[in-house]
């Protein structure tokens, strides 16, 4: 595989990644089998997945303030304690082997994923486009998520969307737009301890965030001007491919 060909192959990874992980979270589980196929090790490649994957959230998050359907009330907190998670996290990645972890996520994103399944389902009318004032239980889900995405990451988006949909009762849509600064938080903390230990590679981040910034602003014009129902089913196709991805790519499965 030649130089320019992976050039290409990245951007499109980074496009579509981009793309979907703006719709229903989850462009971890493509970007970074894509850079360990290119020959990066695992940490390098967490790390470069980190910065491209900000770029897209960046630009799908402005596009959502721009559109006036995302605020950041009720989000300060949430933010702060994502931020110590994504520390805590980021620096036990530092000195963990992930091998076990690897083994442990699909199992975790299947549980979450059975949830939304098996739960009630969330009627229209049951549904709300706000937070509550006061979100407690938010702050110690960004704590929790927050940690998990410094220590691993991909599938953090789908988490963060499904478990406000369900505690919450948002529309998909509100809570896909939420998703993205807590997401960008996450990801910009563990981004930092990633350069101040050396494991990016610039070059292959800013190709595909190149193609994750394009793919940030086709996802969010779906979020905002697309249904609810239709979000809701690509949604879950798209969150039940991955998972079953991550087993296929963790586990060997053929």
């Amino acid at each position: 595989m030649n130089f320019h060909f992976l050039d290409l192959f990245l951007f499109i990874v980074g496009l579509t990644a981009g793309t979907l992980d703006t719709l229903a979270g989850g462009g971890g589980l493509i970007t970074v089998p894509a850079l360990i196929y290119t020959g990066l090790n695992i940490i390098p490649a967490l790390g470069t997945n980190k910065l491209q994957s900000a770029i897209g959230e960046l630009s799908a998050t402005f596009r959502f303030w721009q559109s006036g359907q995302l605020t950041f009330r009720s989000l300060g907190r949430t933010l702060c304690y994502t931020v110590i998670g994504s520390t805590l996290g980021t620096i036990l990645l530092q000195y963990s082997s992930i091998q076990i972890l690897n083994k442990i996520v699909p199992w975790m994103l299947l549980i979450v994923l059975a949830y939304y399944y098996l739960s009630p389902k969330i009627h229209t009318d049951m549904e709300t486009s706000h937070l509550p004032q006061n979100p407690k239980i938010l702050s110690w889900m960004g704590l929790t998520i927050g940690f998990y995405n410094g220590f691993f990451g991909p599938g953090t988006g789908a988490i963060w969307t499904i478990l406000l949909i369900q505690i919450y009762k948002l529309r998909i849509n509100t809570a896909t737009m939420i998703t993205k600064p807590l997401n960008i938080a996450g990801n910009v903390t563990a981004l930092s301890i990633f350069i101040s230990s050396g494991n990016i590679n610039y070059f292959s981040a800013l190709i595909m965030g190149l193609g994750s910034f394009i793919g940030g602003q086709i996802g969010a014009s779906f979020v905002i001007y697309k249904s609810t129902r239709f979000l809701r089913i690509i949604f879950l196709t798209i969150i039940t491919l991955c998972v079953t991805y991550s087993f296929i790519k963790f586990y060997g499965l053929t």
